[in-house]
């Protein structure tokens, strides 16, 4: 079998697991998580009973992750997205559903960042990013989910655990999509030597993890 029937295959067996949190329509959008790697992350959070999360890029599986945290009963994630309109999508939609006292969604946009790799490398707005996370951590502790989903273009996503790294618990665990793709396959390696990750594909997704050390 080839990986695209493969993955295709992964993909509508992982959309029948996410039926019971399909309650109502969603529209998908361009930067939304494939079936398949979406259940890679609910199933992260559910047996690594993970419970604080942050997302780097948000869509309408955004809203997925929050109704499983609503339906298990604990768990906050906070989305930070760079792009305006789905940003205010998302956040009308869990405004919507009532789902705002476990999700909350930031609009950061882009903008020069000191840890880029490259000398115009943008990411998202700093300052406002750290006065967020600081926020977000002081009422509910370090986080110990890192998905990494955005910014979608070249090693844009570098600084995600430069910046971050010092609020991830022991034992977090750090996820990066689109990991099929060069640029993402460099930020990986750069990570893994500098932060001593060990990442591993999860398969039939385009999702990497590694466990951040203590």
């Amino acid at each position: 079998m080839d990986d695209s029937l493969a993955r295709e295959l992964a993909d509508l067996s992982a959309l029948q697991r996410i039926g019971s949190l399909d309650t109502e329509y969603l529209p998908q959008l361009p930067a939304d998580l494939r079936p398949a790697a979406l259940v890679a992350v609910m199933d992260e959070i559910v047996l690594g009973a993970r419970t604080v999360v942050v997302e780097l890029g948000c869509g309408s599986t955004s809203v997925l992750l929050a109704r499983l945290l609503q339906q298990r009963g604990f768990g906050h994630l906070l989305c930070i997205e760079h792009d305006e309109r789905t940003a205010a999508f998302v956040a009308s939609q869990l405004r919507r559903e009532g789902l705002g006292s476990v999700a909350r969604v930031v609009h950061a946009p882009l903008s020069r960042h000191p840890a880029a790799l490259s000398r115009h490398g943008q990411w998202y707005a700093p300052q406002q990013v750290h006065d967020e996370v600081l926020a977000y951590i002081d009422q509910f502790g370090l986080v110990d989910l890192l998905l990494v989903d955005g910014p979608g273009f070249g090693d844009s996503r570098y600084p995600a655990l430069p910046v971050l790294r010092a609020v991830l618990a022991p034992g977090a665990t750090v996820l990066v999509d689109d990991v099929d793709r060069p640029d993402e396959q460099a930020v990986l390696t750069r990570w893994s030597e500098e932060f001593g990750l060990k990442f591993r594909t999860a398969p039939r997704t385009s999702l990497a993890a590694a466990t951040a050390l203590a």
